[in-house]
């Protein structure tokens, strides 16, 4: 099973896709509306995405813009990334935190050697942590840590 975190934007994914592309890496295709069978039936969204997806080694990011009145902005949930080292780390938060809100400044916590949160400019929210062991030594739990 692959769970693959899936965007719904109000008319900015294409900026939004070739933002995260410029800041994440991987390789962006997408599909607008007017190159699809319903460009007839959505004459008001033809220039806007039907599909994107933004993919590298072995992550994916897919999204859309969503049909007026169909748009509601992301809240309860982040895309969390997790680089192998806090530079890296440091490098996603700082990209993704240009003409954004920092939630939580990236810093060293009791579990890893850099994490922080903020939402981007088009308003997804990013928690990014790294997977370097802190200066304690602790770690955060692993998924199969919390699975019984």
């Amino acid at each position: 099973m692959r769970i693959i975190s899936y965007l719904n934007f109000d008319g900015n994914c294409r900026p939004a896709m070739a933002f995260y592309q410029s800041v994440l890496g991987g390789e962006l295709i997408t599909v607008p509306y007017g190159d699809t069978p319903m460009a007839a039936e959505m004459p008001d969204m033809v220039d806007k995405m039907a599909h994107a997806c933004l993919s590298g080694d072995g992550w994916t990011i897919m999204a859309s813009d969503s049909p007026a009145p169909n748009f509601e902005p992301m809240k309860g949930m982040n895309i969390s990334i997790h680089a192998a080292t806090a530079d890296q780390a440091r490098a996603y938060f700082d990209g993704l935190a240009v003409g954004g809100t920092v939630i939580m400044p990236f810093a060293e916590t009791f579990w890893s050697k850099g994490f922080g949160l903020v939402n981007d400019k088009f308003g997804t929210p990013w928690m990014i942590n790294t997977e370097d062991d802190n200066a304690q030594g602790a770690k955060p739990p692993s998924l199969n840590d919390m699975l019984p």
